[in-house]
């Protein structure tokens, strides 16, 4: 590290312009309201910001070409010395080009800490929590499927269950399936398969072997217990917590958003056109239906020590996004987990300190790099 200088928080990304298009946009591109955001809180601790592609590296000169902010306010196009720190900020959809893959093995092989990792697909994000038995009470029975006849020995002991993409998100080919009647299975999908169209039938169990075959050819899922989680108006309910370390290297929740999922769909997805609400309109429900929830403080504290135990596995980890139910007894489930939970449903203020808690984290990396 270069003690003249402040140390640089660079920002892997491909929402900044490439060199072609920066030729012709120099003069009109300026970075989002929030990256000016992101900038003055690094300044605040004491670093530079840089945005840069994974093609702007250049690992023979040790220097990246990128837009560079040092007093929190202006930007610059330059190319400067590599970032001593990297947030790997690279759409999960992109995370697997060659430059991206590229662009990590370098930093890592200089030694610079990169944060924001992905943490692995469904059946590895089970398998790691089934190592703490006070966290997987908490999370339905997951199987790696591979085989149709899971599901009926599944379904023997269970009313419900669901067939989720290993890699999937926002609801996209999810499978509901429950009997219905001696020998009939009603199937249902929010977005089904490639067609991402909702899906609603009943089926044989002829039928659901084939369904079933059809789709582990073409994916691979997990097969999971469905819990009967709370419901208003018809939508399913279910909690987002969203939280990020900060500057001691600690977990702070950042939100806690209830969200309910459209009349009858299998899912509560924001995408998929489910609605989000606070937690007191969850408690006036409650108390109006004289339904019980769990406090608060014990959504936090679960939230908490569930992303300790993923930090164990990527020490790393800045953020992380979970997915809670709330059964009629008021107890809570672990539905799912987002190494990069999207910001969308995040209020201003919520995304704004997200990107505070970055700069604390990457301080945090930086001095315990120091040690």
């Amino acid at each position: 590290m270069n003690l003249t200088q402040p140390p640089i928080l660079g920002v892997l990304t491909t929402t900044v312009p490439s060199q072609d298009q920066a030729r012709s946009r120099l003069t009109s591109f300026s970075p989002k309201a929030i990256w000016h955001h992101f900038a003055r809180a690094a300044h605040e601790r004491g670093l530079s910001l840089c945005l840069f592609r994974p093609e702007d590296i250049s690992p023979r000169k040790q220097t990246v070409l990128g837009y560079f902010n040092h007093d929190g306010e202006n930007w610059t196009r330059m190319t400067g010395r590599l970032p001593d720190i990297v947030y790997d900020n690279v759409y999960v959809h992109l995370a697997n080009r060659p430059a991206v893959r590229r662009a990590r093995r370098f930093f890592l092989k200089q030694g610079k800490p990169l944060f924001n990792p992905r943490l692995g697909n469904k059946i590895q994000l089970a398998d790691w929590l089934h190592q703490y038995p006070n966290l997987w009470k908490h999370h339905p029975e997951t199987q790696n499927l591979t085989h149709e006849e899971q599901v009926f020995s599944l379904l023997d002991s269970v009313d419900t269950l669901y067939l989720k993409p290993i890699n999937g998100s926002a609801g996209q080919g999810i499978l509901e399936i429950s009997e219905t009647s001696q020998g009939r299975y009603a199937v249902r999908a929010a977005k089904f398969s490639n067609t991402k169209k909702p899906l609603d039938v009943e089926l044989t169990r002829d039928e659901v072997q084939t369904l079933v075959r059809r789709q582990i050819k073409l994916h691979k899922f997990i097969l999971q217990q469905g819990i009967p989680l709370l419901h208003i108006d018809g939508g399913k309910i279910d909690l987002r917590t969203h939280l990020q370390r900060n500057l001691h290297g600690e977990w702070e929740q950042v939100a806690l958003i209830v969200k309910r999922g459209q009349p009858y769909s299998i899912v509560s997805n924001y995408h998929a056109g489910g609605s989000k609400h606070d937690w007191a309109w969850l408690q006036d429900w409650a108390r109006q239906q004289k339904v019980k929830l769990p406090d608060r403080e014990e959504v936090e504290d679960l939230s908490k020590r569930i992303a300790r135990a993923y930090a164990d596995k990527a020490p790393h980890l800045a953020s992380i996004g979970l997915d809670l139910g709330i059964d009629h007894s008021g107890n809570l489930w672990l539905l799912d987990v987002n190494a990069r939970p999207g910001r969308n449903i995040l209020d201003n203020e919520q995304k704004k300190r997200c990107f505070e808690l970055h700069a604390e984290f990457a301080a945090f990396l930086l001095q315990e790099k120091s040690r």
